[in-house]
């Protein structure tokens, strides 16, 4: 095992080849959106002046700035998460570019012998929030060898650190790479990522057949309970639902639920979620 970046020759030419790979299906039109407000904006205030201007300055912006965008959010080169090459498992960090980016030395990549992976698995969480729809969230989980683990727990950014896996699922947890101390395992966040992480495990073990495919893990969680009956505050198992949904990435949508079925104020119950984890944090801390 051992850290490299991403635009380094030895991953350039391990990784050109490869077929069985993951990344992110990011959104274009959400990371266009801002910019293409301004540009359009620009666009009208010329047309103030003059059409012809407006169309010569802002229709090549529009254009190229989202031909930019299209070609960063879909081309597997630059958007891979985890990738597998004969032997080799990598698996990206964070994605970084641009100038700056490229003056850092800093390893953006774990590079994994097959041999030094125990084995590779999905854990599935599933949530019913408010009604019999559940939304679920998912993580490709890998386990390295015990003399692995202990390497790369000394190695691993302090940034992409949990102490436990059922920390993992906050909103930035589910939709990148985190290390669990406790633990010992990788998780990557599977949110915005493609294919599903079923058939990537089956594209790994034909393209990695020693490589472990561990059984799959997987937790449910019901707040139903929660929205029904006295509306009063929470009790102290209810309170521990809210917090373990809250870490799953579910916290923006409780303060409305909390609001309509209880008797936490919507302005209040943002400050009542935090409040309720920090004491659950201080009675698991005891």
């Amino acid at each position: 095992m051992k850290l490299v970046r991403s635009d380094s020759p030895e991953v350039a030419r391990d990784i050109a080849s490869t077929r069985t790979l993951a990344r992110r299906h990011g959104a274009a039109f959400l990371v266009a959106l801002l910019p293409n407000l301004v540009i359009l904006s620009f666009a009208a205030v010329g047309l103030i002046v003059s059409l012809q201007a407006a169309l010569w300055i802002g229709l090549p912006a529009f254009l190229a700035w989202n031909a930019w965008v299209f070609w960063r959010t879909k081309s597997p080169r630059l958007s891979w998460v985890v990738k597998t090459h004969r032997e080799r498992v990598y698996i990206r960090l964070f994605v970084g570019f641009g100038k700056a980016w490229r003056k850092v030395d800093l390893p953006d990549v774990i590079e994994f012998e097959a041999s030094e992976i125990a084995a590779i698995s999905i854990r599935t969480v599933k949530v019913f929030l408010c009604g019999p729809k559940p939304k679920r969230i998912k993580w490709l989980v890998i386990e390295p060898s015990q003399e692995v683990a202990e390497s790369l727990s000394s190695q691993i950014p302090s940034y992409l650190r949990v102490t436990r896996m059922r920390d993992f699922g906050t909103p930035d947890l589910s939709e990148r790479v985190y290390w669990a101390d406790d633990d010992r395992r990788l998780a990557v966040g599977w949110k915005f990522c493609r294919p599903a992480p079923r058939i990537f495990l089956k594209q790994i073990a034909r393209e990695c057949p020693s490589i472990v495919i561990g059984p799959g893990e997987y937790s449910e969680l019901d707040l139903n309970g929660i929205w029904h009956g006295l509306r009063e505050e929470p009790d102290a198992q209810q309170r521990r639902m809210l917090v373990q949904a809250k870490r799953l990435g579910f916290g923006c949508e409780l303060p409305g639920l909390l609001s309509r079925y209880r008797i936490v104020p919507y302005r209040k119950a943002a400050a009542y979620l935090v409040k309720i984890e920090q004491e659950e944090a201080g009675k698991e801390y005891t």
